[in-house]
Protein backbone atom coordinates (compact mmCIF):
# COMPACT_ATOMS: atom_id res chain seq x y z
CA UNK A 1 0.00 0.00 0.00
CA UNK A 2 3.06 2.26 0.19
CA UNK A 3 2.67 2.95 -3.33
CA UNK A 4 -0.93 3.81 -3.46
CA UNK A 5 0.02 6.25 -0.25
CA UNK A 6 1.66 9.01 -2.99
CA UNK A 7 -1.83 10.02 -3.90
CA UNK A 8 -3.15 12.56 -3.33
CA UNK A 9 -6.90 13.49 -4.18
CA UNK A 10 -9.95 11.37 -5.91
CA UNK A 11 -13.19 12.58 -6.78
CA UNK A 12 -15.04 11.28 -3.88
CA UNK A 13 -16.60 14.37 -1.62
CA UNK A 14 -13.71 15.82 -1.14
CA UNK A 15 -12.02 13.25 0.61
CA UNK A 16 -8.46 12.49 -0.17
CA UNK A 17 -6.58 9.24 -1.08
CA UNK A 18 -4.61 8.82 1.92
CA UNK A 19 -8.25 8.97 4.17
CA UNK A 20 -9.41 6.28 1.72
CA UNK A 21 -6.63 4.66 2.35
CA UNK A 22 -6.46 5.09 6.07
CA UNK A 23 -10.27 3.78 6.21
CA UNK A 24 -9.18 0.21 4.44
CA UNK A 25 -6.38 -0.20 6.52
CA UNK A 26 -8.05 0.14 9.69
CA UNK A 27 -10.70 -2.27 8.42
CA UNK A 28 -8.81 -5.39 7.21
CA UNK A 29 -4.69 -6.20 7.46
CA UNK A 30 -5.34 -8.54 4.24
CA UNK A 31 -3.83 -6.76 0.76
CA UNK A 32 -5.85 -8.60 -1.39
CA UNK A 33 -9.10 -7.27 0.58
CA UNK A 34 -8.06 -3.81 0.87
CA UNK A 35 -7.01 -3.92 -2.84
CA UNK A 36 -10.43 -5.43 -3.05
CA UNK A 37 -12.32 -2.62 -1.53
CA UNK A 38 -10.59 0.37 -3.10
CA UNK A 39 -11.60 -0.82 -6.05
CA UNK A 40 -15.10 -1.24 -5.21
CA UNK A 41 -14.46 2.21 -3.96
CA UNK A 42 -12.60 4.09 -6.71
CA UNK A 43 -13.99 2.19 -9.85
CA UNK A 44 -17.50 3.74 -9.95
CA UNK A 45 -16.45 6.84 -9.83
CA UNK A 46 -14.06 6.72 -12.53
CA UNK A 47 -16.96 5.28 -15.14
CA UNK A 48 -19.02 8.04 -13.46
CA UNK A 49 -16.40 10.70 -14.46
CA UNK A 50 -16.13 8.42 -18.05
CA UNK A 51 -20.05 8.79 -19.00
CA UNK A 52 -19.88 12.61 -17.99
CA UNK A 53 -17.36 13.35 -20.19
CA UNK A 54 -19.60 11.47 -23.00
CA UNK A 55 -22.33 13.28 -21.98
CA UNK A 56 -20.69 17.14 -21.65
CA UNK A 57 -19.53 15.90 -25.26
CA UNK A 58 -22.94 15.22 -26.81
CA UNK A 59 -24.60 18.29 -24.49
CA UNK A 60 -21.42 20.50 -27.11
CA UNK A 61 -23.07 19.19 -30.27
CA UNK A 62 -26.59 19.63 -29.52
CA UNK A 63 -25.25 23.79 -28.80
CA UNK A 64 -25.57 23.89 -32.33
CA UNK A 65 -29.23 22.65 -32.29
CA UNK A 66 -30.42 24.78 -29.27
CA UNK A 67 -29.74 27.87 -31.45
CA UNK A 68 -33.59 27.11 -32.82
CA UNK A 69 -35.27 28.12 -29.60
CA UNK A 70 -33.23 31.82 -30.11
CA UNK A 71 -33.11 32.04 -34.35
CA UNK A 72 -36.25 29.91 -35.01
CA UNK A 73 -36.06 27.03 -37.66
CA UNK A 74 -33.61 28.81 -39.45
CA UNK A 75 -30.60 28.66 -37.05
CA UNK A 76 -31.52 24.87 -36.98
CA UNK A 77 -31.61 24.29 -40.14
CA UNK A 78 -28.38 26.87 -40.98
CA UNK A 79 -26.61 24.02 -38.23
CA UNK A 80 -27.85 20.42 -40.08
CA UNK A 81 -26.86 22.18 -43.56
CA UNK A 82 -23.72 23.65 -42.54
CA UNK A 83 -23.07 19.96 -41.56
CA UNK A 84 -24.30 18.15 -44.49
CA UNK A 85 -21.98 20.37 -46.82
CA UNK A 86 -19.10 19.19 -44.87
CA UNK A 87 -20.42 15.87 -45.28
CA UNK A 88 -21.33 16.24 -48.89
CA UNK A 89 -17.83 18.00 -49.34
CA UNK A 90 -16.04 14.82 -48.27
CA UNK A 91 -17.98 13.13 -50.12
CA UNK A 92 -17.45 14.82 -53.27
CA UNK A 93 -13.48 14.13 -53.09
CA UNK A 94 -13.79 10.69 -52.65
CA UNK A 95 -15.96 10.17 -55.73
CA UNK A 96 -14.02 13.00 -58.04
CA UNK A 97 -10.95 10.90 -57.21
CA UNK A 98 -11.99 7.89 -57.90
CA UNK A 99 -13.44 9.20 -61.12
CA UNK A 100 -9.87 10.68 -62.22
CA UNK A 101 -8.26 7.35 -61.39
CA UNK A 102 -10.58 5.75 -63.76
CA UNK A 103 -10.40 7.91 -66.59
CA UNK A 104 -6.15 7.81 -66.13
CA UNK A 105 -6.55 4.12 -66.29
CA UNK A 106 -8.94 4.66 -69.46
CA UNK A 107 -7.07 6.92 -70.66
CA UNK A 108 -3.80 4.72 -70.88
CA UNK A 109 -5.56 1.99 -72.34
CA UNK A 110 -6.49 3.90 -75.25
CA UNK A 111 -3.21 5.50 -75.96
CA UNK A 112 -1.74 1.99 -75.78
CA UNK A 113 -4.07 0.85 -77.85
CA UNK A 114 -3.26 3.48 -80.67
CA UNK A 115 0.04 2.46 -80.46
CA UNK A 116 1.01 5.73 -78.25
CA UNK A 117 2.94 3.84 -75.67
CA UNK A 118 5.59 4.44 -75.00
CA UNK A 119 4.89 7.95 -76.47
CA UNK A 120 7.12 9.09 -79.95
CA UNK A 121 9.64 11.73 -79.74
CA UNK A 122 9.17 15.22 -80.57
CA UNK A 123 9.30 15.47 -84.62
CA UNK A 124 12.22 17.13 -86.03
CA UNK A 125 10.82 19.98 -86.68
CA UNK A 126 9.65 21.20 -83.10
CA UNK A 127 13.52 20.25 -82.28
CA UNK A 128 14.75 22.85 -84.62
CA UNK A 129 12.29 25.11 -83.39
CA UNK A 130 13.40 24.84 -79.96
CA UNK A 131 17.41 25.04 -81.03
CA UNK A 132 16.61 27.93 -82.65
CA UNK A 133 15.05 29.43 -79.53
CA UNK A 134 18.36 28.45 -77.87
CA UNK A 135 16.90 25.70 -75.75
CA UNK A 136 17.89 22.63 -74.41
CA UNK A 137 17.27 20.00 -71.75
CA UNK A 138 13.64 18.85 -73.71
CA UNK A 139 11.53 16.41 -71.71
CA UNK A 140 8.04 14.88 -72.07
CA UNK A 141 5.73 16.45 -69.39
CA UNK A 142 3.03 14.91 -70.27
CA UNK A 143 0.35 13.30 -72.96
CA UNK A 144 -3.29 13.89 -72.92
CA UNK A 145 -6.34 13.59 -74.82
CA UNK A 146 -7.67 17.61 -75.07
CA UNK A 147 -10.72 18.01 -73.03
CA UNK A 148 -13.29 20.70 -73.87
CA UNK A 149 -12.27 22.82 -70.76
CA UNK A 150 -8.72 22.99 -72.71
CA UNK A 151 -10.24 24.31 -76.01
CA UNK A 152 -13.02 26.90 -74.65
CA UNK A 153 -11.80 30.52 -74.80
CA UNK A 154 -13.72 31.74 -72.18
CA UNK A 155 -11.96 28.94 -69.86
CA UNK A 156 -9.05 29.88 -71.18
CA UNK A 157 -6.75 27.31 -70.09
CA UNK A 158 -4.78 24.24 -70.92
CA UNK A 159 -4.66 21.49 -67.49
CA UNK A 160 -1.72 19.39 -67.15
CA UNK A 161 -3.11 17.13 -63.93
CA UNK A 162 0.56 16.69 -61.79
CA UNK A 163 -0.75 12.85 -61.30
CA UNK A 164 -0.39 12.33 -65.29
CA UNK A 165 3.18 14.11 -65.60
CA UNK A 166 6.03 12.10 -66.51
CA UNK A 167 9.33 14.27 -65.91
CA UNK A 168 9.81 17.07 -63.45
CA UNK A 169 10.42 20.13 -65.13
CA UNK A 170 10.47 22.96 -62.20
CA UNK A 171 13.45 24.39 -60.71
CA UNK A 172 13.31 24.95 -56.32
CA UNK A 173 12.52 28.40 -57.24
CA UNK A 174 10.04 27.96 -59.90
CA UNK A 175 8.08 25.64 -57.93
CA UNK A 176 7.80 27.86 -54.81
CA UNK A 177 6.38 30.18 -56.95
CA UNK A 178 4.01 28.41 -58.08
CA UNK A 179 3.25 26.74 -54.41
CA UNK A 180 2.64 30.48 -53.57
CA UNK A 181 -0.13 30.61 -55.83
CA UNK A 182 1.85 32.76 -58.69
CA UNK A 183 2.30 32.21 -61.85
CA UNK A 184 5.28 32.89 -64.07
CA UNK A 185 5.68 33.93 -67.72
CA UNK A 186 6.70 30.86 -70.66
CA UNK A 187 7.88 30.60 -73.80
CA UNK A 188 4.93 28.37 -75.64
CA UNK A 189 5.84 26.79 -79.04
CA UNK A 190 2.12 26.20 -80.58
CA UNK A 191 1.65 23.45 -82.96
CA UNK A 192 1.70 25.44 -85.73
CA UNK A 193 5.14 26.48 -84.56
CA UNK A 194 4.60 30.31 -84.06
CA UNK A 195 6.20 31.23 -80.87
CA UNK A 196 4.27 33.05 -77.80
CA UNK A 197 4.01 33.77 -74.23
CA UNK A 198 1.55 32.51 -72.07
CA UNK A 199 1.42 31.92 -68.02
CA UNK A 200 2.16 28.78 -66.10
CA UNK A 201 0.04 28.42 -62.83
CA UNK A 202 -0.48 25.47 -60.42
CA UNK A 203 -4.36 25.22 -59.58
CA UNK A 204 -6.64 22.96 -57.77
CA UNK A 205 -8.79 21.55 -60.06
CA UNK A 206 -11.64 18.99 -58.26
CA UNK A 207 -9.93 17.01 -56.07
CA UNK A 208 -6.23 16.91 -57.42
CA UNK A 209 -3.91 19.88 -58.93
CA UNK A 210 -3.05 20.55 -61.85
CA UNK A 211 -0.57 23.04 -63.65
CA UNK A 212 -2.27 25.40 -66.25
CA UNK A 213 -1.07 27.04 -68.91
CA UNK A 214 -3.54 30.49 -69.14
CA UNK A 215 -2.58 33.98 -70.14
CA UNK A 216 -2.56 34.04 -73.84
CA UNK A 217 -3.88 31.00 -74.12
CA UNK A 218 -6.95 31.80 -75.87
CA UNK A 219 -4.73 33.36 -78.50
CA UNK A 220 -2.86 30.18 -79.28
CA UNK A 221 -6.24 28.11 -79.58
CA UNK A 222 -7.28 30.87 -82.25
CA UNK A 223 -4.53 30.56 -83.98
CA UNK A 224 -4.60 25.95 -84.02
CA UNK A 225 -8.21 26.25 -83.98
CA UNK A 226 -8.16 23.73 -87.04
CA UNK A 227 -6.15 21.16 -85.30
CA UNK A 228 -6.96 21.25 -81.39
CA UNK A 229 -9.93 19.27 -81.53
CA UNK A 230 -11.68 17.43 -78.38
CA UNK A 231 -10.22 14.15 -77.89
CA UNK A 232 -6.92 15.09 -80.01
CA UNK A 233 -4.01 13.44 -78.56
CA UNK A 234 -1.40 16.04 -77.23
CA UNK A 235 2.03 16.23 -75.97
CA UNK A 236 3.35 19.03 -74.01
CA UNK A 237 7.31 18.86 -73.70
CA UNK A 238 9.24 21.39 -71.53
CA UNK A 239 12.58 23.10 -72.50
CA UNK A 240 14.89 25.63 -70.96
CA UNK A 241 16.33 28.66 -72.77
CA UNK A 242 19.51 30.22 -72.15
CA UNK A 243 21.43 31.92 -71.26
CA UNK A 244 19.13 32.29 -68.19
CA UNK A 245 17.58 28.95 -68.21
CA UNK A 246 14.33 30.32 -69.03
CA UNK A 247 11.19 27.81 -69.01
CA UNK A 248 9.69 26.83 -71.99
CA UNK A 249 7.30 24.44 -73.90
CA UNK A 250 5.76 23.16 -77.03
CA UNK A 251 2.43 21.94 -77.26
CA UNK A 252 2.36 18.95 -80.64
CA UNK A 253 -0.41 18.24 -81.86
CA UNK A 254 0.06 13.75 -82.29
CA UNK A 255 -3.17 12.27 -83.33
CA UNK A 256 -6.74 14.44 -84.83
CA UNK A 257 -9.29 14.47 -82.85
CA UNK A 258 -12.79 15.09 -83.72
CA UNK A 259 -13.06 16.63 -86.99
CA UNK A 260 -15.71 19.61 -87.48
CA UNK A 261 -16.44 20.24 -83.72
CA UNK A 262 -16.71 23.91 -82.92
CA UNK A 263 -15.50 24.80 -79.41
CA UNK A 264 -16.78 28.36 -78.39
Amino acid sequence: MSKLASKEKIDDCNRSWLELLNDVEASTSSESERLHKLTQMVLPKFVARLVAEKEERMMIEKEGLKSCHEAGVEGKQDYLTDKQKKQKTRGNKKKQQKINNQRKGQDSEKLMEMGLEPPPDMPQVFQDCIRDLGGSEIKLVIQKFLQVSDLRSQQNRLSMPLKQTRNPFLNEDEDRMLNAKRQMAVTLVEPCLSVSTVNLAKWSIGSSMSYIINGDYSKVLKNNRDSLKPNAVVQIWSFRIQPNSQLGFALIKVIDGEDGHVIN
